[in-house]
């Protein structure tokens, strides 16, 4: 069950989840997050991950236990194998879809060009997506996650495959979101990126959750 809390936060109590019963990915899961802090969700490959960022997106419900957060707005961006690119729409088709979570006037061709703007790509808003390469595209889900104004992101793996130019400039998006003020939950494998720019960490294991904060932020070593 997930509920709305009047305070800012995000809490997972006595959660079990998966997908059958009988076999759960996630069992005793405590831990609390509040607003603003920027996360790197992290584990082994079947640890949970992506089913704990699904939880939290009300995209699966829990076995047992509940998920309590305040955020009115939140975004999730699934890993990249969950899209199609050869579908025949645009990038502002792409971008317009913003308006289904977000009902503000935020997709005038202005606003569509300086989401663009922000991600860094220089590329028509008429080119249609299967014309794009991987870091192109991901540019645009992340201009898309710009338009909708989420309070919290729910980010799976969004680095996977993009070229390190790319990887770059989406973190600098990510550094300038969370010093707005916005939460996010990044689920990555990627230690070089969490170490150079995520301060919190939740490591997920099938039995259970650890938040710390990242006491290896800004040096040069992996852990």
């Amino acid at each position: 069950m997930i509920q709305i809390m009047s305070q800012s936060h995000l809490i997972f109590k006595n959660l079990k989840a998966g997908y059958h019963p009988d076999s759960p990915v996630l069992s005793n899961v405590n831990f609390s997050i509040a607003a603003g802090e920027y996360c790197a969700v992290i584990g082994s490959n079947g640890s949970g991950k992506s089913t704990l960022l699904k939880l939290v997106a009300g995209l699966l419900a829990p076995l047992n236990g509940n998920v309590q957060h305040s955020f009115k707005a939140l975004a999730y961006l699934p890993q990249n194998g969950s899209f199609n690119r050869t579908f025949p729409i645009s990038i502002a088709d792409v971008l317009k879809m913003s308006r289904y979570v977000n009902t503000s006037d935020t997709c005038d061709a202005a606003a569509l060009q300086s989401a663009l703007n922000t991600v860094k790509l220089a590329v028509s808003l008429d080119c249609p997506i299967q014309n794009l390469s991987g870091g192109q595209f991901q540019r645009v889900l992340f201009a898309r996650l710009l338009l909708q104004n989420p309070d919290l992101l729910l980010l799976d793996e969004p680095f996977n495959g993009i070229d390190e130019e790319t990887i770059h400039d989406l973190a600098g998006v990510l550094s300038n979101l969370h010093k707005k003020g916005k939460t996010i939950l990044l689920a990555i494998h990627d230690w070089h990126f969490v170490n150079t720019f995520v301060p919190m960490i939740l490591d997920v294991k099938n039995s259970g959750t650890t938040l710390r904060s990242n006491e290896n932020l800004g040096k040069k070593h992996h852990v």
